[in-house]
């Protein structure tokens, strides 16, 4: 098949095609599905790609920073600080090992097409997929096109598992049920929980973690102690009155670091004191956590860890044409800091 028969099977000029491979954001949306979709089913290697295949490595890789489906602007991924130091660390480490890094930020099912695009016109090489709702539907178009994929903050499936997928995970489970264990045993038993956005990974486990230690320690869960939030400083400003509202708690796990300065900051904006009248411990260990008023107790996360084994595994691939593993678990470890003290038991 070449880029011709391309071109007369859609109908279209052959500098069209061309186009297309070279990811010229000048083609029309449908132009351009139309072409993918053709090359896709007769399996057409553009030039670039078929030289990857005869064995001459490519150095590019593909970060991608998944925005689909947020509907409040406040939420964005790209605007997170958790993803913004993880991108650099990310282009700081495939710099220094001989990468270059393309970012795009995707945020339509046409910049995902014109994401995808870049596969297979051998722009790009590999991808890395971060931000992502897990079993994200997106995700799973990347992993289609059978190019190595790295994929952060997703659960492993072993339905369908491929040598060109690999996962990187922190133990979120174990992350949540060390911030809690820790408030526990500091004499807390009444702990409430704002969680992360439960969509992801993250969310979600570290919600089991907090579950589990409470289980663990005899203190009974309670749903009406858990509050959702997004990840984002701003809903958990708002949560503080809820925390106030619930007179018996005396601590608070944050699902992540930028939730707990904003619900600090509500807690003190209502006249309360952190930590003398609630505790609270983060998630992260952002940079930030070390300069607020008190200092931020959290579970520090190597973002440092996850850029690391990312480009790592990529060289591995270079050179094997596989992954050596399905998923990489980072273990997390506690940070104490002066947001979480013994509870002060007063008669």
């Amino acid at each position: 098949m070449t880029s011709q028969e391309i071109a007369s099977l859609c109908g279209v000029s052959k500098t069209t095609v061309s186009r297309v491979i070279n990811n010229d954001p000048k083609v029309k949306a449908e132009t351009r599905d139309k072409i993918l979709a053709a090359m896709k089913e007769y399996n057409y290697v553009p030039v670039a790609s078929a030289r990857q295949l005869a064995g001459i490595d490519s150095r590019i890789i593909g970060l991608f920073i998944l925005d689909i489906d947020i509907s409040d602007s406040t939420s964005r991924v790209s605007k997170s600080t958790y993803f913004s130091t993880l991108t650099t660390l990310i282009i700081d480490k495939a710099n220094s090992s001989g990468f270059q890094v393309l970012v795009s930020i995707v945020t339509s099912d046409q910049q995902l097409e014109e994401a995808k695009s870049l596969f297979i016109s051998g722009t790009i090489f590999s991808g890395i997929c971060i931000g992502a709702f897990n079993h994200a539907a997106e995700v799973k178009g990347f992993m289609d096109l059978a190019y190595p994929m790295i994929v952060v903050d997703m659960q492993h499936d072993d339905k369908g598992a491929s040598d060109k997928n690999l996962f990187i995970n922190m133990d979120n489970f174990t992350g949540g049920y060390e911030a809690t264990k820790h408030l526990i045993q500091l004499g807390h038993k009444c702990i409430g929980h704002i969680t992360g956005d439960l969509r992801k990974l993250s969310g979600i486990e570290r919600l089991k973690g907090y579950k589990k230690a409470l289980s663990d320690f005899g203190i009974k869960y309670d749903d009406k102690l858990v509050w959702q939030g997004d990840f984002q400083e701003a809903r958990a400003y708002k949560l503080a009155n809820k925390i106030i509202g619930e007179s018996k708690v005396t601590a608070v796990f944050s699902g992540n670091d930028v939730m707990a300065v904003g619900a600090i900051k509500g807690i003190r904006d209502m006249g309360y004191r952190v930590p003398k009248d609630y505790s609270i411990i983060g998630f992260d260990n952002i940079e930030i956590g070390n300069y607020t008023t008190p200092t931020l107790s959290t579970v520090y996360c190597r973002l440092e860890d996850i850029a690391r084994h990312a480009v790592e595994s990529l060289d591995y691939y270079n050179t094997h044409k596989r992954f050596n593993k399905a998923e990489i678990l980072l273990k997390p470890e506690l940070v104490q800091r002066e947001s979480s003290i013994e509870i002060m038991v007063t008669n």
